[in-house]
């Protein structure tokens, strides 16, 4: 073959040769894989713990809290009760500012604790209960019964004095006067209220403590 048709077929056929190099594909970028919607992430976001998780971590219901921050009728009220007047005794006034304080803290064990504080005397039902905190907590949670508030609230109100014990509010007494009944407004309908007024008996929510400062009641009706 001639020379020069010869170098002519190898300079072509080197050329050709780069020409599919430079055309030759690359491997394509390997893309994200995606989720489609709604279906199952992959196992490390499963096993992760999810925001709700860690929110509720830690409590027995979601948005309960065990005793001293469960939500009740108190919380949100003041924990300490207006200045008795005339002024009580030490031990009385002891007693009256844990009692508001364990309510407002929707506290129910510490109120069992504070009523056996000096033996098993509380009065707090004319039925066959025995358990403060837990009837407390049955009336509060199951029925929408405000017990604590009114409790906390009664504690603030004028007293009255019957032989050794004080007594909240000033209307559980005989004789009780318009204003002992007036101090009552917004602790239960004014219906009620009247009611109790006609017939010149306070039935609603009171507490008593003795001298030495022992819870001895808190209860409500006849």
């Amino acid at each position: 073959m001639n020379r020069s048709l010869l170098l002519s077929a190898c300079a072509l056929t080197t050329c050709l040769a780069c020409t599919d190099s430079r055309r030759a594909p690359t491997q394509p970028t390997e893309m994200p894989q995606l989720v489609d919607a709604g279906t199952t992430p992959p196992r490390e976001h499963r096993d992760s713990p999810t925001a709700e998780a860690l929110t509720d971590a830690g409590s027995t219901d979601a948005g309960i809290h065990t005793d001293g921050g469960t939500a009740c009728s108190a919380q949100g009220l003041s924990p300490t009760p207006a200045p008795a007047q005339p002024p009580l005794p030490p031990a009385v006034d002891s007693m009256r500012r844990r009692i508001v304080a364990a309510a407002v803290a929707c506290d129910y064990a510490a109120l069992g604790a504070l009523a056996d504080e000096q033996g098993k005397g509380l009065r707090f039902s004319f039925g066959p209960d025995k358990d403060v905190a837990r009837f407390w907590r049955r009336l509060e949670q199951e029925h929408g019964a405000p017990v604590l508030a009114r409790l906390v609230k009664i504690l603030s109100l004028p007293y009255t004095k019957q032989d050794e014990l004080y007594v909240w509010p000033s209307a559980f007494r005989e004789k009780a006067t318009a204003e002992d009944f007036a101090a009552l407004k917004g602790l239960y309908p004014d219906e009620q209220l009247q009611a109790m007024r006609h017939e010149g008996s306070y039935l609603g929510l009171r507490a008593a403590i003795t001298g030495t400062g022992d819870w001895q009641l808190a209860v409500s009706g006849d």
